[in-house]
């Protein structure tokens, strides 16, 4: 496996990043030919596996998608970073390094030149090496169709709208405008949808998409991990919901749920939630789907994790986290009787920065005191989440029952009583979202959240008239605006 993300990373150097900035932001000079590659099998391994690390790439750099999914939102404060105190404050213009590489979308189109290569090279694959079975192309192509599609979705609720780009460059530079955010939701869509009929339930060699051993690995290897047919219809009830399409939003939700035999998913409880590898070293019928972080293949890190900015002494050498949640806030949000999220999620509440214990995969086979690995991986969807979602739907298609029966479903996991028989309406929203913040935080959701409940004025400082103008979306970076004259800034930024 290490083998395979070595040619990966070869591969993304020698093709995908220079045909995105070929594409989207500055022009670049072709270092190697593709002329030796996508002839054999590892070739074709290594290429998927591109699309896998560079999608985890743009997520961890810089712990981006906790920057992008949590901090504008309030609940966490800043103990004393500049940089993510900008963030905090939505000063997004702000001139910090770091804050470069968030406004920057190079790496998610890096990553998504590497699935439209992919997807176009693997054909070739089947007729130059007979090993690489039509079995093998189909389950490969469906996998770099879903990341593809995934990535898209993510960038949609970062930006708004964005360039859409569905094929590989053909070496020559080009100005690609932005494309308006529901069409690229609507491609998405499509292909996520299109990938299902080649993927698996599951990666236990007893359905027609996948026979044998898939990649030398059995079953439990590819949990969670390897994208499957419940994380493609999870991801189109998340896209039908960002575009408010709740029938639809439901339809997907429903056929995960109902799927549970073939799935396998499952609830987690508090203390496999938060354990020393627990749910975030991940694995687990709970994660639908997860970025992996994994020792035996070298891919710990002692940054790109919440932990490095969340935890301090006595758990890591350092005397001061980044980032906390306030000891008033904690109590606020937990407020509940019976609650005991606070008690897994939270230590040194009596303390000025009480400490965000929720994730600590503080890995243990690295013995040097003072630096600190963290094996983590980014839990982008899972089974809690997903029931939450499904709530949120039920509600607003007006099957108020139904919808309190899931809402309950996950508060009685969490030992709180069940809500009032009379909850309705946009009380019965505010209560789902109150339970997403409660069960979500820190995983990237809550400003999203904000977002698309449209909460924004009533739990920021941000005004309705700064929603309108579009503050909710990041501006695009100044090397992009100034590579390529088609883009235009979003409106808040300019």
């Amino acid at each position: 496996m290490k083998n395979i993300a070595v040619a990966g990373m070869l591969l993304f150097l020698a093709v995908g990043m220079l045909s995105c900035k070929k594409m989207l932001d500055v022009p670049s000079h072709r270092a190697l030919t593709e002329a030796n590659m996508w002839q054999t099998k590892n070739d074709a391994r290594a290429g998927l596996s591109a699309c896998y690390a560079l999608m985890r790439a743009a997520m961890a750099n810089e712990n981006a998608h906790w920057v992008y999914g949590e901090l504008r939102a309030g609940d966490f404060q800043v103990t004393k970073r500049g940089d993510l105190q900008a963030v905090v404050e939505s000063n997004l213009n702000a001139s910090f390094s770091t804050m470069d590489e968030w406004r920057d979308w190079r790496r998610f189109y890096t990553a998504i030149a590497q699935c439209n290569l992919t997807i176009a090279k693997l054909p070739q694959v089947t007729m130059a090496d007979y090993r690489y079975s039509k079995n093998d192309l189909q389950l490969d192509i469906a996998q770099a169709i879903y990341i593809r599609a995934f990535l898209y979705y993510y960038m949609v609720r970062i930006w708004g709208d964005v360039p859409l780009v569905t094929v590989a460059s053909d070496g020559t530079a080009k100005s690609i405008t932005r494309e308006n955010w529901q069409k690229v939701l609507d491609y998405a869509a499509a292909e996520a949808l299109r990938s299902i009929d080649g993927l698996p339930w599951k990666y236990n060699g007893k359905s027609p998409e996948q026979q044998g051993d898939y990649r030398g690995q059995g079953e439990s290897h590819h949990v969670s991990i390897t994208i499957t047919k419940g994380m493609a219809y999870t991801l189109l009830a998340h896209i039908y919901t960002w575009k408010g399409q709740y029938d639809k939003a439901l339809e997907y939700a429903n056929t995960v749920i109902n799927n549970q035999s073939n799935t396998g998913y499952g609830f987690v409880s508090l203390n496999d939630l938060t354990r020393l590898d627990g749910a975030f070293r991940g694995r687990i019928p709970a994660n639908i789907f997860q970025i992996d972080m994994n020792f035996d293949h070298a891919e710990i890190s002692s940054t790109g994790q919440l932990e490095d900015w969340t935890l301090r002494d006595p758990y890591i050498p350092k005397q001061e986290s980044e980032i906390y949640v306030p000891r008033d806030s904690i109590l606020k949000i937990y407020g509940e009787p019976h609650e005991q999220r606070a008690d897994y999620f939270f230590t040194k509440l009596d303390d000025a920065y009480p400490i965000f214990y929720k994730i600590k995969q503080i890995n243990t086979s690295v013995k040097d005191p003072v630096l600190k690995m963290y094996s983590s991986c980014i839990i982008v969807f899972r089974y809690e989440e997903l029931y939450l979602l499904r709530a949120e739907a039920k509600a607003r298609l007006g099957m108020t029952a139904d919808a309190q029966k899931d809402l309950n479903q996950i508060r009685g996991n969490r030992s709180l009583k069940a809500v009032n028989a009379g909850l309705a309406g946009e009380d019965l929203l505010d209560a789902i979202l109150l339970e997403r913040r409660r069960e979500l935080m820190g995983e990237g959701w809550y400003w999203y959240d904000l977002m698309h409940f449209k909460r924004i004025p009533r739990f920021t400082k941000l005004t309705q008239a700064d929603v309108d103008r579009g503050v909710a979306f990041w501006p695009l970076s100044q090397e992009a605006l100034s590579n390529n004259k088609s883009l235009t800034q979003n409106s808040f930024w300019k």
